[in-house]
């Protein structure tokens, strides 16, 4: 009997690892910051030198190979920066793929432009060249490609395809930290690469974001957005001196990182590669578990892939392999098995609750006119109904983890197998 419907579960009295992770070296540089006396780069520098927030933007953008680093509060002001450092603005429009968490769509928004929903591909959940050339238009400035879950989209194609049509190309790294193609870094490809740092994020504050970027006059430019109009002085500030001057380019509102996040994340930060490859080696194992067993398989990773970030890491399961049962019910199951959550991808962006531009006057107005009703995400639809996710701390534990997630696997499968379908050859995990 499964665990949901009151049998004994897989695993039981075993905890998984815990996200996030820290330790006294986190507690030291946290209770650091905040012993400065300097909470914010808006606040005067007691002891001089450079804020926190500014050192670790510098640090990530070194680890990303970009030239240009610029904190923010949210991942969500990252993408908002961006769109209006390269002046996307009323009247243009920003294609956006139909999977993907509601921000992209509602950035484009908040800048006064108009998102068009996208289809992805039905393995990946990622956007396609093919399917930005289809959406393309007089009206197009830009295109936000999102690298989904555990693996990325094909950058180099987009790169190529926004170099020749002119449109800016905005990179999604939120899942995707460290994820390297043919040795260089994600976020690297675009005009600008944007991520959020939030507590679930494998790079992990609270809440935070970054962008990244080789172009010096949209680094200066989103500068001044995050922080009203203000910029950096060109060295470091000397006690009592504040750091930010009124360059006054371009008018900007407040998304600042505050000096308590930046201290935790330039705790994280050196720690991530290590986690990485930690991951690596227990996705290694699950992807040889699930090759045996017809009907499951991993979410595809492009060959030139050569470094991967798991943010989510994805089970896809062929119609019919837990019978009739909607993926929901699945993933119910799985968790009641093993004590942590496993869950479907959330709706795409043309049916998901999250995306009501219609509540807002400000966004009604543009809205309209952008009706999906009639359109077809059959990639998106796909996707979202035969994947199934988990959480990257998973990844963080012991071998024995791996045999525990195989194990419950085939026991929902056995569960739900059709009445009448025979037995599968039985797999060791």
């Amino acid at each position: 009997m499964l665990a949901v419907e009151g049998g004994a579960p897989i695993r039981a009295g075993r905890a998984w690892p815990v996200w996030p992770q820290y330790d006294a070296g986190t507690e030291r540089e946290l209770l650091a910051a905040l012993r400065s006396s300097r909470w914010s780069v808006s606040w005067y520098a007691p002891a001089g030198g450079k804020s926190r927030e500014r050192r670790f933007a510098a640090e990530f953008a070194r680890y990303t190979g970009a030239a240009y680093g610029v904190s923010v509060d949210h991942g969500s002001s990252a993408l908002v920066i961006a769109l209006e450092a390269l002046g996307v603005g009323p009247g243009d429009e920003v294609i956006v793929p139909a999977l993907t968490w509601v921000a992209p769509a509602t950035a484009v928004l908040r800048v006064g432009a108009l998102p068009v929903l996208v289809d992805v591909d039905r393995g990946t959940g990622c956007l396609t060249a093919d399917h930005v050339r289809g959406a393309l238009s007089e009206r197009t400035r830009a295109v936000i490609a999102v690298h989904l879950a555990c693996t990325a989209a094909r950058v180099d194609e987009l790169a190529a395809l926004a170099g020749e049509t002119g449109v800016a190309l905005i990179e999604d790294c939120s899942q995707a930290h460290g994820t390297r193609w043919n040795g260089r870094a994600l976020g690297t490809f675009g005009d600008i690469g944007v991520f959020s740092l939030g507590a679930a994020k494998t790079l992990a504050a609270g809440e935070a974001g970054a962008a990244v970027t080789d172009d010096p006059a949209l680094y200066r430019r989103m500068l001044m957005l995050r922080a009203d109009s203000r910029g950096y002085l060109a060295d470091a500030p000397r006690p009592g001196e504040y750091e930010l001057v009124e360059d006054c380019e371009i008018m900007g509102g407040n998304y600042c990182m505050s000096e308590l996040t930046a201290g935790v994340l330039l705790d994280q930060l050196p720690r991530l590669d290590a986690q990485h490859a930690h991951r690596a080696v227990r996705a290694g194992e699950l992807e040889a578990g699930l090759a045996a067993r017809p009907g499951l398989s991993a979410i595809p990773v492009p060959a030139q892939v050569d470094r991967r970030a798991v943010y989510e890491y994805g089970i896809r399961f062929e119609p019919g392999v837990f019978g009739a049962a909607p993926v929901e019910r699945v993933a119910a199951a799985l968790t009641a098995e093993l004590g942590t959550k496993v869950y479907p991808p959330r709706p795409p962006l043309h049916r998901s609750a999250l995306l009501r531009p219609r509540t807002k006057a400000r966004f009604a107005r543009i809205w309209d006119g952008a009706d999906t009703s009639g359109r077809t995400f059959a990639g998106a639809d796909h996707y979202r109904e035969h994947t199934l996710l988990l959480h990257h701390s998973v990844l963080l534990g012991e071998r024995g983890d791996i045999d525990d997630l195989l194990a419950a696997l085939d026991k929902v499968r056995a569960a739900y197998r059709p009445r009448g379908a025979a037995p599968e050859q039985e797999v060791a995990v």
